[in-house]
């Protein structure tokens, strides 16, 4: 309780200052109020975890410029991989598109290749970064975005010609794989992919 007390006394002078600079980040009173919100909210936690700063009004300002680059480059892998119609927070709608589509990428490739295309064309990581986080080598990852890249650019060319001979039977969605994959698109969070 003394955290939260010290926390507020030490906020609440510069509550119009941050109101001001989120405001003239978003430029829209509505995002604006949103983003000094989640700064405050991100700010009271880090208060609670650690020592209060005597710096804090640049502290706030930082907190609320790092939250809105972060939304600002979610909306740019959103449009980036074409998903640019989902929202940070989700309707039902949207997982079910989420869903959907996570459901037709694991009919048709290996969760692998799932994971490394959804890190590098969704999320907007390196081969590099991948490679690290997947413990895996460059070249490997490499070489799985282009199998993958080819399979999904093959798949989308058969479902449109609608040819039905030949193909291979869809394989079996793992529930959990897939619930995961949408949850990390919906959330925008990739770590949820790593785990």
């Amino acid at each position: 309780m003394s955290a939260a007390l010290t926390y507020e006394e030490l906020v609440v002078p510069h509550l119009e200052d941050l109101r001001k600079y989120c405001y003239f980040l978003t430029n829209s009173k509505w995002d604006g109020e949103d983003l000094c919100q989640e700064a405050l909210l991100k700010s009271l936690i880090y208060f609670l975890h650690s020592e209060p700063r005597l710096d804090v009004k640049p502290f706030l300002i930082r907190v609320a410029r790092n939250l809105w680059i972060d939304d600002c480059r979610a909306k740019k892998r959103r449009q980036r991989a074409g998903l640019h119609h989902f929202a940070s927070c989700y309707t039902d709608t949207n997982y079910a598109e989420v869903r959907g589509t996570m459901e037709w990428l694991s009919e048709r490739l290996p969760s692998r290749n799932i994971e490394m295309w959804l890190l590098s064309e969704y999320f907007g990581y390196t081969m590099q970064e991948i490679s690290d986080e997947l413990d895996s080598s460059v070249p490997a990852v490499k070489s799985v975005l282009f199998r993958t890249r080819g399979l999904i650019r093959m798949h989308k060319e058969l479902s449109q010609r609608k040819e039905t001979k030949d193909r291979k039977p869809p394989r079996q969605a793992v529930n959990w794989e897939v619930e995961r994959w949408s949850r990390a698109v919906i959330a925008d969070r990739p770590h949820m992919i790593l785990n």
